[in-house]
């Protein structure tokens, strides 16, 4: 009995750390991978509004967006003009790069794992936002783990998982406080899938929530990432 509670009794484990702030500083030449346009915004847009200023950024949309069936036949150009126009509102000049795979349907391919290394060779981004391994979106998970294994085999210095449907295990988070307003600006350019789910509440939730690993005060807002390296995926 003696021996169960002084089992009991033993110190408890240290705490676990708070996520820190982001550097922003290495990032040099930024691709985000977004499955479906409204991605780059819900999951990284204050982050890419802060970095627009200083990197090189690109976005990739993997699908075509057309919203997998249901949906009226001109939906894909027009979520693709969308997306373009929330780019622009996040101050990234380089124009929407697409790869028109089949929205809600992705599998893993060699011709999408050639393609996806044919734009990393030519844009060389020593930084990769995509979106989470473990995302409950079947197109986000499979898009994430076939896109991590190709980024194995580049020069990629740091991926950067982002959140859309499920929470990531922060290891970094980004205090987007004052791009908020640009992000939700970008937002609104996606008029098409606001019209299907209440998306700002969404994302302003989960932004306010995440912004409790930042430094106590005034109201503020951030994103939350895990982070490894491209070479060596520990999240993988």
């Amino acid at each position: 009995m003696w021996r169960f509670i002084k089992s009991l009794s033993k110190p408890a484990a240290q705490p676990n750390q708070l996520p820190p702030q982001l550097d922003l500083s290495p990032a040099r030449r930024v691709l985000v991978i977004a499955p479906h346009p409204d991605d780059e915004t819900l999951g990284c847009g204050g982050t890419l509004a802060r970095l627009a200023r200083s990197a090189d950024v690109h976005l990739l949309l993997v699908t075509n967006g057309d919203g997998g069936g249901g949906l009226p036949a001109d939906t894909s150009a027009k979520r693709k003009a969308e997306m373009s126009a929330a780019a622009r509102t996040l101050g990234i000049a380089n124009s929407v790069l697409h790869l028109d795979e089949p929205d809600g349907k992705f599998a893993d391919s060699p011709a999408y794992r050639s393609a996806l290394s044919a734009v990393v060779q030519r844009i060389d981004p020593n930084w990769v936002f995509l979106p989470w391994l473990n995302d409950t979106h079947p197109d986000h998970a499979r898009i994430s783990r076939a896109s991590s294994e190709v980024l194995r085999r580049s020069s990629v210095e740091s991926l950067l998982y982002y959140e859309t449907w499920t929470p990531v295990p922060a290891t970094h988070v980004v205090d987007i406080t004052e791009t908020l307003e640009i992000k939700k600006a970008a937002l609104q350019c996606h008029a098409t899938a606001l019209q299907y789910g209440n998306y700002m509440d969404a994302m302003l939730g989960l932004n306010a929530y995440r912004a409790l690993y930042l430094p106590p005060g005034t109201r503020r807002w951030a994103e939350a990432f895990a982070v490894t390296g491209a070479k060596k995926n520990d999240l993988l």
